[in-house]
């Protein structure tokens, strides 16, 4: 939708264009009663306030000047003309005979001209302003009088509003130019940082997935030919973990590829290596569960998890798990509480633990990458949300995200059954 230039014809200008033109009309109005009280008087069979009564009348016009400024401007050339004719067949009808000037000029004709010249086309504009200049230089009389008449009532006017209709225009083209070139650079970098993130997708899908596939196939081959139970439980383990990780990827990749469904070459395999796993696995409410008990941190839940798509689902998940981690690295004895609330609209997470009460052990903070957090933002970012993170007055740290219930993309997906996020067990 395009915006409308002020420089159109407005046939409904407001009121400020009303109020204005009434000062103008009054301020005339003044001008001819002072003229008439002075001494300026006509002495036809009009009576002596002819010149009086016309001038006002024609000055009434420029109050429809700036809704209806063809009319008006036609009814004004069409008074000038009158009152030419006036002075010529019956002097001192509408005109005094005792005016510096011998023709008659009309207040109005300067206003009425720059209106015209500014907010009417050129072909009509032109034609009343010339036929205005016309009727006040009086070519069939020269005289310098008349050429000064015509060239300041008429002819400045007409330049000057030209002049400031064409930098109106000017200002406004610039205006316009501006506005689309930065349209254009923000698509510019729409579509760059789109590129980037199907490249970066490429990349992911071609390498990390590919070596994850790996893995799972050769867990669930070790699974199948040992029979050391301790091996199979390990084997288990990692084939579980890949396949989780598969999914992460999947949905992680499907929301950097502008919501596109993952394609047959992105599917995970099952723990044993033959075939693709069940898509909900590492967001389900049971795994969240077992990971805040594991941690040994309190889980609280609130609303309905249905409303929250398996994306999002997954993103908790891995906010809760990076907190967590991090609790454990930087805060040994320290208490968590993880508090998650779904609403139709969002989804909300808390992760609050204590002040620590053991010596953090160096080494295990030092396997860290230190960019846990980071990524976890930028993921959540992706998603719509946000997410904080600092210390707490009484030492101890806070972890909050707020995520949209759902992406646009998944819209089309089928929505998982919910997910049971009963709190965990006690742990003895």
């Amino acid at each position: 939708m395009t915006s409308r230039s002020p420089l159109a014809h407005d046939r409904s200008p407001g009121w400020v264009g009303h109020v204005v033109m009434f000062v103008i009309v009054a301020v005339y109005a003044c001008l001819q009663v002072l003229l008439y009280a002075g001494g300026q008087r006509t002495s036809g069979v009009l009576g002596t306030a002819a010149e009086l009564v016309f001038n006002l009348v024609v000055d009434g016009l420029l109050l429809f000047m700036p809704s209806r400024p063809r009319t008006a401007g036609v009814l004004v050339v069409l008074g000038a003309a009158l009152a030419q004719v006036a002075a010529l067949a019956a002097p001192g009808l509408l005109t005094s005979t005792d005016a510096l000037y011998a023709g008659p000029v009309l207040l109005a004709t300067p206003v009425a001209v720059w209106i015209l010249a500014y907010l009417r086309p050129m072909p009509t504009a032109f034609a009343c302003v010339g036929a205005l200049a016309l009727l006040n230089v009086q070519p069939w009389a020269p005289t310098w009088a008349g050429l000064y008449v015509g060239a300041v009532y008429v002819v400045l006017p007409a330049v000057i509003a030209m002049y400031v209709r064409a930098r109106a225009r000017l200002l406004q083209s610039l205006r316009e130019r501006v506005e689309i070139a930065e349209r254009e650079r923000h698509l510019l970098n729409e579509r760059a940082i789109a590129a980037e993130r199907q490249h970066l997708a490429a990349e992911m899908h071609d390498v990390v997935t590919h070596h994850v596939t790996e893995i799972v196939l050769h867990a669930g081959a070790l699974r199948t030919s040992t029979e050391d139970e301790a091996v199979k439980a390990a084997a288990r383990r990692i084939g579980d973990l890949g396949s989780r990780t598969m999914v992460e990827l999947r949905d992680l990749i499907g929301v950097m590829r502008s919501g596109e469904r993952a394609t047959p070459a992105q599917e995970t395999y099952d723990r044993d290596g033959r075939g693709p796993a069940p898509r909900s696995t590492g967001h389900r409410g049971g795994d969240l569960a077992e990971l805040t008990a594991t941690a040994g941190a309190s889980l609280r839940v609130g609303g309905d998890p249905g409303t929250a798509s398996p994306v999002i689902s997954r993103a908790v998940y891995r906010v809760v798990q990076e907190a967590l981690t991090n609790v454990r690295k930087h805060a040994p004895g320290a208490r968590a509480t993880v508090d998650l609330r779904y609403r139709p609209e969002a989804v909300s997470v808390e992760i609050l633990n204590t002040a620590p009460t053991a010596p953090t052990d160096p080494s295990l903070v030092a396997s860290g990458s230190r960019a846990g957090l980071t990524g976890l933002r930028q993921r959540v970012s992706l998603l719509g949300g946000t997410l904080r993170s600092g210390s707490t007055e009484q030492g101890g740290y806070l972890v909050t995200a707020s995520l949209p219930a759902s992406v646009p993309a998944e819209d089309h997906r089928e929505r998982p059954a919910p997910p049971d996020l009963s709190p965990p067990r006690a742990l003895t």
